[in-house]
């Protein structure tokens, strides 16, 4: 599971801590009027029509982008939402303006005043009872609308309402650390009450949601004016446009058939410049290797292929030496891991935590289960990237360590059956667990049978309990596991609140799905969020790195290379940096597809 505004969604982890640390000023310009719409970013007029085909594994739960954080979802409404701005895919240092055309921030009261595009229309969109909501023009208003869902504390948003709590603050008006005003339709301020390094993030990359939609029921009527109330949250949890999208970007809903597919169609009126396709469709395809096939027939235009074996052999399919299918690999920034319930008993002690991660032969993982396109790594910061201490070592495979610190903490296989125990408040403990892993990954399958096999050699029983995605994610939500293989996304520069700060353990829907709680990391944390010096910036980070590493709370396994094919006909595929690494605005095409 990948999520963004993840480190994790995977929910999200960002980069970016520029503002704070120039001098005041404005993003470049761009005004509407200088935007070419007769042609598209990649340079070609739109095509007549033309369907761009890609696939997703598995229905999310919705399509709402405040609720969802599962990169299913992010693939679909990426198309669809925009954020008032969001990191160049160029220089990811340098934020590129989208619904905002500009910005200043005053270093001396925290305050950015933001300055929106004008002439910005919402989709037309459909009510239930069929009655056709009119195509409004995008405001302040909608801005603050957005804002006051992230910060209603009963609305499932926890994954972007943690940027902006502040644990410390004992006034409940300051519970929050920023305060969102309207100035007037196309001027909106949004003031911090303290330094944070990644404020100009989490002011600007936030996909706008419509006033005029979310606030009324399926009737049209309003849910609730108090757009802080329970009662506005509860009407905002279950809203009918929760399976629906209605944006600003270039492509506009058309329909979500679940198991069978979403469609979109371009929006005619999009401010800037159109998307080159007239149509895209998503397929469910959930096997990966039917997706895999269906590329080399030139029945899909894009497809990961997660299972570097299978990738391989399309490498030397005739579909790909004839030059009708383009094989793509890409560094992607993110890593797998092993997480570990706190709640259960086995996983408290930290000696058996370490010694899940000695039986971990990850380097064997990387050659035969990943062909070698992937690289270990031991923290949770970008590699790379100086949050990351390339000092750690890599936590060498031992089985006879692992045994050693198992006996240490006290589990020992009492009985001689072949799984260790201990005696935990007068009741006898077997060291067996549930791991929980995606069912339609033959990786993560092979992956699990190893974890299984090496557990067994040092006297721990894991059971593999394979799960669809939309179990693993309610399982995540109500923390109804004991271990899961899972991987977030990274940035640049990523905010470990999210995933590690004790405040998030105890919180539903938050990514701290293992209920991990340090108060000493919980003060690294802290400080790290209103430390605007790069230096210390980077010191904090390896500290946090290391007590992490030291804890293992994850098993970290390795940053793979994602791998993708496409079909021949389809133009300008760039890899970039930075999630989703590549920009399908940019693409074009060479002939024209069909709807299917």
């Amino acid at each position: 599971m990948l999520l963004r505004k993840s480190v994790f969604a995977l929910v999200a982890l960002v980069l970016c801590l520029a503002a704070l640390q120039q001098s005041p000023g404005a993003a470049p310009e761009t005004p509407t009027a200088a935007i070419d719409k007769t042609k598209t970013l990649g340079g070609k007029k739109p095509a007549g029509f033309d369907t761009l085909q890609m696939h997703y594994h598995e229905d999310p739960d919705y399509i709402n982008p405040l609720l969802a954080s599962d990169t299913v979802s992010q693939d679909f409404f990426r198309w669809v939402y925009e954020p008032l701005a969001e990191p160049d895919y160029h220089n990811p240092d340098v934020m590129a303006p989208r619904l905002a055309e500009k910005w200043e921030f005053n270093e001396k009261t925290l305050e950015y005043t933001i300055h929106l595009r004008k002439g910005v229309k919402w989709h037309p969109m459909k009510l239930p009872n069929g009655k056709m909501l009119e195509a409004k023009e995008f405001t302040a208003r909608d801005v603050k609308f957005t804002f006051d869902c992230i910060l209603n504390s009963n609305i499932l948003a926890a994954h972007h309402r943690s940027y902006y709590e502040d644990p410390e603050a004992t006034d409940a008006s300051q519970k929050y650390k920023i305060k969102v005003s309207v100035v007037d339709n196309y001027t909106v301020k949004i003031k911090w009450n303290k330094p944070y390094f990644l404020a100009e993030m989490y002011s600007l990359y936030i996909e706008m949601i419509p006033r005029h939609v979310f606030s009324v029921d399926e009737n049209g009527k309003p849910i609730s004016f108090d757009f802080g109330s329970k009662e506005f949250a509860n009407g905002f949890n279950t809203h009918w446009a929760n399976r629906q999208m209605c944006g600003t970007g270039p492509m506009q809903f058309k329909s979500w058939k679940q198991n069978d597919r979403v469609e979109l169609t371009r929006f005619s009126d999009y401010w800037g410049a159109p998307f080159y396709f007239s149509d895209a469709v998503f397929r469910s395809v959930s096997n990966t290797n039917t997706a895999r096939q269906m590329v080399l027939n030139n029945e899909l235009d894009w497809v990961i292929i997660p299972e570097k074996d299978l990738f391989l052999e399309l490498k030397k399919h005739p579909s790909v030496t004839s030059g009708k299918v383009k094989p793509n690999e890409f560094n992607y920034p993110g890593f797998r891991y092993i997480g570990y319930n706190q709640k259960r008993e086995f996983f408290k002690d930290r000696r058996v935590r370490q010694a899940l991660a000695h039986a971990m032969d990850v380097d064997s993982l990387i050659t035969n289960v990943f062909k070698g396109l992937a690289t270990r790594t031991t923290g949770i910061a970008l590699k790379g990237s100086t949050s990351y201490d390339e000092s750690l070592p890599e936590i060498k495979f031992d089985l006879d360590k692992a045994r050693a610190l198992l006996d240490e903490a006290g589990w020992k296989d009492s009985d001689n059956n072949g799984v260790r125990d201990k005696i935990v408040d007068g009741q006898k403990l077997d060291a067996r667990y549930d791991l929980m892993i995606f069912s339609e990954s033959q990786a993560f399958q092979t992956i699990a049978e190893h974890i299984k096999e090496n557990g067994k050699k040092v006297g721990i029983d894991v059971v593999v309990s394979p799960a669809k995605w939309a179990l693993m994610l309610q399982k995540l939500r109500k923390k109804e596991f004991d271990a899961c293989m899972l991987g977030w996304a990274l940035d640049w520069k990523s905010d470990p609140f999210q995933l590690w700060h004790s405040s998030q353990a105890d919180v539903p829907d938050s990514s701290n799905h293992i209920s991990y709680k340090n108060p000493e990391l919980d003060k690294l944390i802290d400080e790290l969020r209103v430390t605007l010096d790069l230096k210390k910036q980077t010191v904090l980070f390896h500290k946090i790195h290391k007590l992490i590493y030291d804890e293992q709370p994850y098993t970290f396994l390795f940053s793979e290379l994602r791998t993708a094919a496409y079909d021949a006909r389809i133009d300008e595929v760039h890899n970039y940096k930075i999630r989703p690494c590549i920009d399908a605005r940019e693409w074009t095409a060479s002939k024209s597809r069909a709807m299917p």
